[in-house]
């Protein structure tokens, strides 16, 4: 074990604070006695470092097989965090060779004495000894390539100082690499305080803004896992790592390493088999819980149709898998079983978590967004428990399309792992509105957008839009039709709808492209009107016949999001939002 959280150093107690606030653990000298609900464990004093290097460790350990799948290369940086004498620092000194380096970290400087000596007896150069603290490793920004922690962070009794450290310590795509003894495992024969599951791994990983980049289940006693700094951030963060982790083990059919991500007293006899390519995608449930919506990495459904995991955390923020079970329809507050979301420009100014608490003041569901500061507004949404069902952008089919790709693609990254989709309008400077003469470049460019949607499991809905090359839901269904893949859809727009077509009734036009209507948007409206203000008004003005519309959708069996269009209604939000949804929950109550 590491004897990195010797009582040897101190760190000075926090600022007096008001008696009413709990102080940080972290800021005094004996910081956690627990972390997420697991008990920190003891460390081993430097006296007994005869025992980090027994006979029997590479029996037990492997660490030979570690390294290995480890791969680091010459020239890299690593660090041994939780050195102790050496017994992976020597071997990864070899493996970086003389133009890498190896930072030992200890908090004993008695272990890093022992280890000098090992190093100097084999003539290693290029080992660096750094005494830490017991909440600082001591470590320089953006230094490491990899940083190895080898049955060391189950003791760190400052866990969320020194990680916060280790995270800034990485280069970019940089790994941070833990190595647990098995809780799983009764075999296993350490002391349970010395153990960890992968759930917990994973939970407090999370909760520390890693994501899970790989693991290595073939050592004889211990987990390998390792970690890099996610740009993500939000209040699912931890709920999707941990969903994409326990997805991961159902798939190996390992029931011991499945328990623990179930709630307590569940079993796993009853669980379904997941094929290799499932994914899930997350969205908000009842009950404060979380509902993932499997399916095939392509986007096609499960065969098996228990497809939707139920999630629940508890009062320690760890999340746990209460059931999986046939998929359920969402009954919403408002009555309906689909989402009911404004689009971004019903929202009025302010700034974005003002704009979305708008929202969920007047009871949507969250939010049809553009591509402002998605990220953020993902964050405002999960902060308010509700979901980003989609993000609206339009692109250019002209000269040098390509180029103009980056910001979608970066988009479609954000978007990953929630039920939100990217609405695509298409512009082309050569060919004029509806022209199949342009689906050339259409059907080449979306290929390529459905490579990256496909690895983020986003779906992409043409957004047919009045003068624009794609106009109609035709032509949006037209290119589905060449395309052939299932994440390619239709996002209908009643508005523009009403806008290029002489008639008012919208049924035939939603029957035609059923099968590919990913998304809806709707609003009041004059059905014979000719501008804008007519044509979109607050829900329940206008001619428009919502009950129709709904009968309709139910009628495809359409389940996705329903948009409120607002563009250009002059009213305040506080004014047009409550009314559309009165309008709105008058309508789905009939």
């Amino acid at each position: 074990m590491s004897a990195l959280l010797s009582l040897s150093a101190a760190v000075l107690l926090a600022a007096p604070q008001a008696p009413e606030r709990i102080q940080d653990p972290e800021a005094t000298a004996n910081g956690r006695s627990a972390y997420l609900g697991r008990e920190v464990a003891q460390t081993m004093h430097w006296k007994g470092a005869s025992w980090l290097m027994r006979r029997t460790r590479e029996d037990e350990e492997n660490g030979v097989l570690l390294r290995k799948w480890l791969a680091v290369q010459p020239g890299q940086s690593a660090c041994d965090f939780g050195c102790g004498n050496g017994y992976h620092t020597l071997p990864l000194a070899t493996s970086v060779g003389t133009h890498g380096k190896v930072l030992a970290v200890d908090l004993q400087p008695q272990m890093l004495t022992m280890l000098r000596k090992r190093c100097e007896q084999q003539q290693l150069h290029n080992v660096t000894y750094i005494t830490a603290t017991i909440d600082d490793p001591k470590l320089d920004a953006a230094s490491c390539d990899l940083i190895l922690l080898v049955d060391v962070y189950h003791e760190l009794s400052h866990p969320v100082r020194v990680m916060a450290h280790l995270r800034r310590a990485l280069k970019p795509g940089g790994r941070i690499v833990l190595v647990e003894f098995r809780q799983e495992d009764k075999n296993v024969p350490i002391k349970p305080e010395h153990t960890m599951s992968k759930a917990q791994v994973v939970r407090e990983m999370a909760a520390h803004g890693l994501s899970l980049q790989s693991q290595f289940d073939d050592l004889p006693w211990q987990h390998a896992m390792a970690f890099t700094a996610s740009k993500s951030t939000g209040k699912r963060f931890a709920a999707r790592q941990f969903l994409d982790a326990f997805l991961a083990e159902m798939q190996n059919q390992q029931p011991l390493q499945v328990r623990p991500f179930l709630t307590a007293g569940s079993s796993t006899k009853d669980l379904p088999v997941l094929p290799a390519d499932v994914r899930g995608e997350l969205r908000a449930g009842e009950g404060q819980r979380l509902i993932a919506e499997l399916q095939h990495k392509d986007g096609t459904s499960l065969s098996d149709d228990r497809d939707q995991v139920v999630l629940q955390e508890d009062a320690l923020g760890r999340w746990a898998v209460q059931s999986i079970r046939r998929r359920q329809a969402h009954s919403y507050a408002h009555g309906s079983s689909r989402a009911f979301v404004p689009l971004h420009n019903a929202l009025g100014g302010g700034d974005i978590a003002q704009r979305i608490a708008r929202a969920t003041q007047h009871g949507f569901d969250g939010v049809a967004w553009s591509f402002e500061r998605l990220a953020s507004a993902r964050a405002s949404c999960e902060a308010n428990d509700c979901d980003l069902w989609s993000a609206y952008t339009v692109l250019d089919l002209g000269d040098g399309v390509e180029q103009r790709l980056a910001p979608i693609f970066e988009a479609i990254t954000t978007l990953a792992g929630g039920p939100g989709m990217l609405w695509l309008g298409l512009q082309s400077p050569t060919h004029k509105p509806r022209d199949a003469a342009g689906d050339a470049t259409a059907v080449r460019i979306l290929r390529a957008l459905l490579v990256k949607a496909d690895a983020a499991g986003v779906e992409i809905a043409l957004y047919p839009h009045y003068g624009f090359w794609l106009e109609t839901a035709a032509d949006a269904k037209r290119l589905c039709q060449r395309i052939q893949h299932p994440r390619l859809g239709v996002c209908f727009n009643l508005c523009h709808f009403l806008r290029n077509h002489t008639e008012t009734d919208p049924t035939a036009a939603l029957r035609a492209c059923a099968p590919q209507l990913f998304a809806v948007t709707i609003n009041g409206a004059k059905g014979t009107g000719d501008n804008w203000s007519e044509l979109i008004q607050p829900l329940g003005n206008g001619d428009f016949d919502l009950n129709g519309f709904l009968q309709t959708l139910d009628d495809v069996e359409f389940r996705g999001p329903v948009g409120l269009q607002a563009y250009g209604i002059r009213q305040a939000p506080a004014k047009h939002l409550p009314a559309s949804m009165q309008a709105w929950r008058t309508a789905v109550s009939r």
